[in-house]
């Protein structure tokens, strides 16, 4: 089980690391198949529960919210967000019967935001504009034209975010007896937590180093931090789901890791982050 975890976490580096490191349309595909991918197994697994969620709008909407968000990541939000909310309430008004609508509403709408959104927030922390103050990172980005300060911070949130996914699965695996949160997560102890904190903390200063990210050692050791606090919150927010519904994987994509879902979800909350705090240093000129 291990091995096959390992070889496939392999797998999803290099899906993941070579779309960062070329960014611009290259990494903007990578989020829409995420994004579709994503959404597909979600609503797949509230139909187990016998909810009817709007797969096609879903789809379509979440495809929109990527597309756009490429071409303005931020302008575009609050735009589509409000198209989402409109298109998302005329389906169930077309419906014959209106049972279980308002369910069926609320999960397409959020559902979108869960998955979709955060990606948008990814594709505008590649685009970050300036450079890193390594200068590998620079040259990489040169190579295909993009920022290096936006690749070095999606390295960040890459490096910070599965370091402490892994920390805390080996150490929890290993030495873990007192469990998180046991009736919504039964795997995840209280030390393999505190691990991945750690891991998160001391990640974060390697990789800003390693990438260039212009910020002192303590602001990128909180930094990493936060993150991975995020990512642990992302993870929960997930096992949150599948426990409601009744799951334990939102799919079975990658061997060894479930579906596309269960790879992303704590990405789904450290990019959001990410650009929030790289947002914050950059106004305090801490960046």
């Amino acid at each position: 089980m291990l091995r096959q975890r390992s070889i496939s976490a392999i797998g999803i580096v290099l899906f993941a690391a070579i779309p960062a490191f070329v960014g611009g349309v290259v990494f903007a595909l990578a989020m829409l198949v995420i994004a579709l991918v994503s959404l597909h197994e979600l609503t797949s697994t509230y139909r187990i529960a016998g909810f009817t969620p709007f797969r096609r709008t879903m789809l379509i909407a979440g495809a929109l919210f990527v597309i756009f968000g490429a071409i303005e990541p931020l302008k575009a939000i609050p735009w589509l967000v409000i198209a989402l909310l409109l298109l998302t309430l005329v389906v169930p008004m077309a419906r014959s019967s209106f049972a279980g609508a308002v369910a069926d509403w609320s999960l397409s709408f959020t559902g979108i935001v869960y998955v979709a959104l955060p990606l948008v927030f990814a594709i505008a922390l590649r685009g970050v504009d300036g450079d890193a103050s390594q200068g590998w990172v620079n040259q990489v980005s040169g190579w295909f034209g993009t920022p290096g300060r936006g690749l070095a911070l999606v390295g960040v949130v890459f490096a910070v975010t599965w370091l402490n996914d892994t920390a805390a699965y080996l150490v929890g695996r290993s030495f873990g007896k007192t469990k998180l949160v046991p009736a919504l997560s039964p795997g995840k102890t209280r030390i393999g937590s505190a691990a991945g904190l750690l891991a998160g903390a001391l990640t974060g200063m390697l990789a800003a180093w390693i990438f260039g990210l212009p910020i002192n050692v303590v602001v990128a050791a909180v930094v990493g931090l936060l993150l991975a606090i995020a990512g642990q919150i992302g993870d929960l927010a997930e096992s949150l789901i599948k426990r409601s519904v009744g799951v334990k994987d939102m799919g079975a994509l990658i061997p060894g890791h479930g579906g596309m879902l269960d790879r992303i979800d704590a990405l789904l909350f450290t990019f959001p982050v990410t650009f929030a705090l790289a947002e914050l240093l950059t106004r305090i000129g801490w960046m």
